[in-house]
C-alpha cells in the first residue's frame, strides 16, 4: 500500500477503474459486488444484470477480460441504480444549486462520452448489448429529469462503461446452461 496520496488538482477525482489491475482480477471482484446486489434486484433490472453478467462469464472465458470487467462495471452501476431509494427524487430540494450544476454536468459528460464512444467502428459488434446500453442511457435521462440524481448518474455510468465494450462479443446472448454455471458458482 503506498503511503503518500497521488499530486492532483484540487477537486479532480480519480479514475473509477484501476489501470494497474489486471482485467480477470477486476471481472472477479465485480462478480463478487453484483453477487451481493443481485439478492435486492427484481424485474428488468434483475434481467438486465444477468445478461451482462454472463456476457462477462463468456467474455472471460474467450480472453476478453477488458470486455468483462466493463459489463460487469455496468452491471454494478444498473444495480445501484435500480436499488437506489425510490424517494430519492423527493430530496432533490434539499440539494444545493451548485451541486445539481455539477450534477447535470457530469451526467452530460457521462452520456455524451457513451454516445461518442457507442457511434465508433465497434458498433456492429456490440448488438447483443444495444437494448441494455439505450435503456441506461433513457433512464439516465427520465432519472434526471425527476430529480432522482444519485440513479441518473449511476444509469449514465452504466451506458459509458457499456461504451467501452470492444470486439469479441457473441452474435447472441449466453444460453440457459451458461447462468445457471455462473449462478451454481
Amino acid at each position: 500500500m503506498r503511503n503518500a496520496k497521488p499530486n492532483r488538482a484540487p477537486g479532480k477525482v480519480e479514475a473509477t477503474t484501476n489501470p494497474a489491475m489486471p482485467d480477470p482480477l477486476r471481472a472477479y471482484e465485480h462478480f463478487g459486488r453484483i453477487d451481493i446486489l443481485e439478492g435486492g434486484l427484481a424485474g428488468s433490472p434483475f434481467v438486465d444484470v444477468n445478461v451482462l453478467a454472463n456476457l462477462a462469464q463468456q467474455q472471460l472465458d474467450s480472453g476478453y477480460g477488458e470486455n468483462a470487467a466493463n459489463l460487469l462495471r455496468a452491471a454494478e452501476h444498473l444495480s445501484f441504480a435500480a436499488l437506489a431509494p425510490k424517494e430519492s427524487a423527493q430530496l432533490t430540494s434539499r440539494i444545493p444549486g451548485e451541486l445539481k450544476a455539477a450534477v447535470a454536468a457530469e451526467v452530460e459528460r457521462l452520456t455524451g462520452a457513451a454516445e461518442e464512444l457507442w457511434s465508433g467502428s465497434r458498433k456492429s459488434s456490440r448488438v447483443v448489448i444495444e437494448s441494455v446500453y439505450r435503456g441506461a442511457l433513457q433512464n439516465a435521462g427520465l432519472a434526471f429529469d425527476r430529480g432522482a440524481y444519485r440513479p441518473a448518474l449511476q444509469f449514465a455510468r452504466a451506458a459509458e462503461a457499456l461504451a467501452h465494450i470492444g470486439e469479441g462479443l457473441p452474435a447472441t446472448l449466453p444460453g440457459d446452461r451458461a447462468l445457471t454455471r455462473r449462478l451454481a458458482s
